[in-house]
């Protein structure tokens, strides 16, 4: 990817969504440990651990991850059929996405033992719940700042999760390089894009000129199989976002893994 271009993910299917949680997640909680944010770092454990034990209503990532790296492997299959000059190499790929898969089916127990069972992370889900009636959230600021310098949980979850944080890393490379871009114009903002028939896709990728979101311009798109609709949001500061009036060229790419 063009390093001017900023990527945005839009999810077709649900397992899509789930791994784009979890990669949000993993992502914001290695910045915020790089960057001692305190608070960042204990909203994005909790987004993880949502992601991987689950509650009512949210589906746990590492099934739909496992399905997900089953159905790269399966079309990166395909397509050393269909390629014979770099079968080689796509065939050693799939050798690696079996590893990912075998790793991903144990579910990483000691990982979800640490999330469900660390004290630091148990009493910030308690702080973030609607009625706090034990009191936790007003303790957290003079707590955290003593907790990451001495208890270090920051450091103990990484060890944890560092290689779920490779693997998912990897597939997002692998889905980001699956299929070339294309060039696109949204006229006054707004666009329609009408996916080949016959093909399923599981996520669509928008990269936009950093320029752009600079001025902060963001992308925002949904639809199905038969039609994906578009528009460019322009954000102001202290005031509601307004629908961008103006063309704006960017690159997309539909990825055929569903």
């Amino acid at each position: 990817m063009s390093k001017n271009l900023l990527r945005f993910n839009f999810p077709l299917c649900t397992r899509m969504r789930s791994f784009l949680e979890l990669l949000d997640g993993l992502r914001c909680l290695e910045y915020a440990r790089q960057h001692h944010q305190h608070f960042a770092w204990l909203q994005a454990a909790a987004d993880v651990r949502l992601s991987l034990v689950g509650n009512v209503g949210n589906r746990q990532a590492l099934p739909e991850l496992q399905s997900l790296l089953g159905s790269l492997r399966t079309h990166l299959n395909q397509l050393a059929a269909e390629n014979l000059r770099f079968r080689k190499e796509i065939l050693e790929a799939c050798e690696i996405i079996s590893e990912h898969e075998e790793i991903v089916r144990t579910g990483f127990p000691t990982l979800i033992r640490f999330l469900e069972q660390d004290s630091v992370l148990q009493a910030w889900g308690n702080a973030v719940q609607k009625q706090d009636w034990l009191g936790h959230k007003p303790g957290f600021p003079r707590m955290m700042s003593t907790f990451w310098n001495h208890l270090n949980v920051q450091d103990k979850l990484r060890e944890e999760i560092l290689e779920l944080y490779a693997i998912v890393m990897h597939v997002d490379g692998m889905l980001n390089d699956f299929v070339p871009w294309s060039e696109r114009c949204a006229v006054e903002g707004l666009d329609q894009i009408s996916p080949p028939r016959g093909v399923e896709h599981g996520l669509l990728i928008i990269g936009l000129d950093v320029a752009w979101v600079q001025r902060g311009i963001t992308p925002d798109f949904a639809g199905n199989k038969l039609a994906i609709r578009g528009c460019f949001h322009q954000w102001n500061v202290g005031a509601p976002r307004t629908l961008l009036k103006e063309d704006i060229n960017y690159s997309m790419m539909l990825v055929p893994i569903v």
